[in-house]
């Protein structure tokens, strides 16, 4: 399968786009916020559009969730289609969900800017910062269930496909987590957050240092420790790094997209 990723911060006009790109390079399915489209139909998984807060949203859009996942891999497999879009605000991102659906790597990245222009990305900005809105490359029939209340509207687009002028409907939606604004972490948190998961490994004796950045909603760490002599200190390593990036990312659902580990000194047990 070849896979196809749009990556564009959020609220840049991805999901208005995703049809319109489907379609140019005829990619049947669609991965966007959780959901597997299929030919303009929901096929599998759960909107993210759907949850009480930012961070659940955050955290169905990257398939925490084992149940969503299984059903949307198991999806893909029956369809057994060639081509595949998923859309994301980071290139982390759309990583982490194709690692999560098992797709094979991604073979073409886009960004939003490639196929959008500067004012249309800011008019798309603006909608959802000042309205709300957020748009799902479905018909309306397909969403309105699981959106009572908070279906606003549909839109049309035409375009040509085989000589023949194809319509396809999106859904305009205000999730509930659009109502309660921006939610931010602090550094300060995070970094709670990286002591606690230190202090439950007795391997660990110290800490010096713990750096975190975060940049295009991800998150860069470095840690200086300490530890037991006798580990295998490679071996050791990769297994903290890999718990606590899964620590972190079940916790926040910020994508955590490189762990650098300092080991300033072995510790001889008496």
């Amino acid at each position: 399968m070849k896979v196809y990723a749009l990556v564009g911060p959020s609220g840049t006009g991805k999901s208005h786009r995703a049809v319109l790109l489907a379609n140019q390079y005829q990619i049947p399915l669609i991965v966007d916020d959780g959901l597997l489209i299929y030919a303009g139909k929901i096929m599998a998984g759960s909107s993210a559009k759907r949850e009480e807060s930012k961070m659940g949203a955050i955290r169905r859009a990257l398939f925490f969730d084992e149940k969503q996942t299984k059903d949307v891999k198991e999806c893909l497999k029956k369809l057994n289609e060639n081509k595949i879009l998923i859309l994301g605000t980071s290139i982390g991102m759309v990583e982490r969900i194709e690692e999560r659906l098992e797709l094979g790597g991604i073979d073409q990245y886009i960004d939003i800017k490639e196929i959008s222009s500067a004012e249309e990305i800011e008019t798309a900005l603006s909608v959802r910062n000042n309205e709300g809105k957020h748009v799902i490359p479905v018909p309306t029939i397909e969403v309105e269930k699981d959106f009572s209340g908070y279906l606003l509207h549909s839109l049309e687009l035409f375009f040509k496909k085989d000589n023949q002028t194809v319509r396809h409907e999106k859904s305009i939606v205000r999730p509930k987590f659009s109502f309660y604004g921006n939610l931010s972490i602090s550094n300060r948190v995070l970094v709670d957050l990286i002591e606690y998961w230190i202090k439950k490994y007795q391997e660990i004796t110290d800490f010096k240092k713990i750096k975190v950045e975060e940049t295009n909603n991800q998150l860069f760490i470095n840690l200086s420790l300490e530890i037991n002599y006798g580990l295998k200190i490679k071996k050791f390593a990769l297994k903290f790094k890999s718990a606590l990036k899964e620590h972190l990312e079940n916790n926040t659902g910020i994508n955590v997209r490189e762990i650098n580990i300092d080991i300033y000194s072995l510790k001889v047990r008496e």
